[in-house]
């Protein structure tokens, strides 16, 4: 599954719709680009790696480069869709995939770039692509949706045992999955691997420390599980670009509404 951090470089290519038509059917094939259908009415049938699915409206599909497809408009429910052909690094070797639109977000915002496909000025083909990198966010944050629940028991369990050794292994068995399935679904749900969790999480709970008590740093990195003051001190680096000593004068004397955000 393609990541996060790849949906800053995804590149409209072109847009378009299907019409409704019951015959409509499109024989096995692939593209060069990646592409994305939006069912705007009636449902679409695809076959694809040995298997048969069926999408409507409320849920939208992406097929990768280079994955072999075929399609069928329902003939109960003819098809009408808009299509986007993009690139994006990090979808290559992707299978097809269905994603949900409960929410219709990823549906307006095809809209949209459907609506606005004539214009050529610089700055709407600038509109049409940050368009796109809402609809890939969404549809990533839909098909993670599910594990929400998985996500949060995990972070209450860390937050939990902030000052205890926390690891991969042990965080897979609150989950209750093997360590390989729950590192694919958490990091497919956040956009990050459990542990990267748990160091943002540590520094974020040391920086509250620091900047609401007058604990002593090694005390502070003690509850945070951040070893001693050196190892906090490169995490505040890490995170905030600031070690906590410096952290904490800044927030005494600029108060803490100014503080520092956080690259994790």
């Amino acid at each position: 599954m393609f990541a996060a951090q790849h949906i800053p470089q995804a590149r409209l290519l072109n847009v378009g719709q299907l019409l409704p038509d019951p015959g409509w059917h499109c024989p096995a094939g692939h593209h060069p680009h990646h592409e994305l259908i939006v069912p705007v009415s009636g449902a679409i049938t695809v076959q694809c790696g040995g298997s048969r699915v069926q999408a409507g409206v409320g849920a939208a599909l992406i097929y990768p480069a280079g994955a072999d497809h075929e399609e069928w408009s329902n003939p109960d429910s003819p098809l009408h869709s808009i299509y986007l052909a993009f690139t994006c690094p990090g979808m290559d070797g992707m299978h097809v995939t269905i994603f949900p639109d409960a929410r219709q977000v990823v549906r307006e915002f095809v809209t949209r770039v459907y609506a606005d496909r004539d214009s050529s000025s610089p700055a709407a083909r600038m509109q049409r692509n940050a368009f796109l990198q809402v609809i890939l966010a969404e549809l990533l944050r839909n098909l993670g949706s599910e594990d929400q629940p998985m996500v949060a028991g995990i972070r209450r369990h860390i937050r939990g045992h902030m000052g205890d050794t926390l690891t991969l292994d042990d965080l897979a068995r609150v989950s209750g999955l093997s360590k390989f399935h729950f590192l694919r679904r958490y990091r497919a749900a956040t956009g990050r691997t459990p542990m990267q969790d748990v160091r943002a999480m540590r520094g974020q709970f040391a920086r509250e420390l620091v900047i609401s008590t007058r604990l002593p740093l090694k005390e502070i990195a003690a509850r945070a599980g951040l070893g001693d003051e050196y190892a906090m001190s490169r995490t505040f680096r890490r995170l905030f670009s600031i070690p906590p000593g410096q952290y904490r004068s800044r927030q005494t004397r600029l108060g803490p509404s100014t503080g520092w955000g956080c690259r994790t």
